[in-house]
C-alpha cells in the first residue's frame, strides 16, 4: 500500500480502519459507540476547495461512514454561498455533520463584537442556509494566531451549553490525535498507526487530497498573495 494523497489510498485508509475493527463516527453521533473499544473520530476541516472536501464525501457514503465537515463562515476563500452552498448541502444530504468552523475568537475585536454574539451569529447563518441544527465546533486559527492558540481555544472563555453546543474537538484530547495538515503527517500516515492506538482523532483536510490538489493549492495560495 503506497501512502500518498490520492483518493484510492484515502479508501484504502478507511477499508483498512473498517478492516482493524474500528467504529468510524462523526462528534454528533459519538455518544452511540463511546463504549465500543476502537473508535475513530473522523473530521474534516474545510479551509478552502469545498469540491475537494465532497470527494471525500462521497467515498465516505460508500463505505457507509459519516464523518463531520467543519465549514467557515467568512474567509478569504470561499462562503457559504453560491456554488460553495450547493457543494454544503450535497455533503451534508449524504448523511454526514455539518460543524462550525468558527473565527468569532480572531475576529470579535476587528468586527468589535461580543465573542459569543459572533459565534451564535456565525452558527445561526450556517443553520439557516444549511437548515440544520449545529451542535460541533471548532476554531480555524490561520488568522494570525498566537503561539498558544489551541490551548487558549474559544470554549476556555464561553462554556459550550451558552452557544448551543454539545461537541468541540478539545474535548477529546484523550484521543490519539492525527492530521494532514500540508500534506504531512508528523506521525506518520494513518494506515501506519492504526495498529498502535485504539481511539483517535483524525482530521483530513479535503484539499490537499486527490490528482493535482498541491499544485491547485500552490497556485491558489499565490493568487491571494498578490491581493
Amino acid at each position: 500500500m503506497k501512502c500518498d494523497f490520492s483518493l484510492k489510498h484515502y479508501r484504502e485508509i478507511l477499508k483498512l480502519a473498517l478492516k482493524s475493527g474500528f467504529v468510524i463516527t462523526n462528534f454528533r453521533d459519538f455518544d452511540k459507540v463511546s463504549n465500543r473499544p476502537k473508535v475513530i473520530i473522523l473530521r474534516h476541516d474545510i479551509d478552502v476547495l469545498p469540491k475537494r472536501s465532497l470527494e471525500l464525501a462521497k467515498i465516505e457514503k460508500s463505505l457507509k461512514i459519516k464523518s463531520t465537515f467543519f465549514v467557515r463562515v467568512h474567509g478569504q476563500y470561499y462562503y457559504p454561498s453560491g456554488q460553495t452552498l450547493k457543494i454544503l448541502k450535497k455533503i451534508k444530504d449524504l448523511g454526514h455533520e455539518i460543524g462550525l468552523h468558527s473565527e468569532a475568537r480572531v475576529l470579535a475585536p476587528v468586527f468589535k463584537m461580543d465573542l459569543a454574539d459572533l459565534f451564535l451569529s456565525e452558527k445561526a447563518i450556517l443553520e439557516e442556509v444549511l437548515k440544520c441544527k449545529i451542535i460541533t465546533a471548532s476554531e480555524h486559527g490561520d488568522l494570525g494566531r498566537p503561539g498558544n492558540f489551541w490551548q487558549n481555544h474559544f470554549f476556555k472563555k464561553i462554556p459550550k451549553e451558552k452557544v448551543g453546543i454539545k461537541h468541540y474537538s478539545q474535548e477529546y484530547s484523550q484521543f490519539h490525535y492525527l492530521s494532514d495538515s500540508l500534506q504531512n503527517w508528523k506521525d506518520g500516515c494513518v494506515c501506519q498507526n492504526l495498529a498502535r492506538y485504539n481511539h483517535f482523532q483524525i482530521l483530513i483536510h479535503g484539499e490537499w487530497w486527490g490528482k493535482g490538489a498541491k499544485a491547485e493549492m500552490t497556485k491558489l495560495n499565490k493568487t491571494y498573495a498578490k491581493i
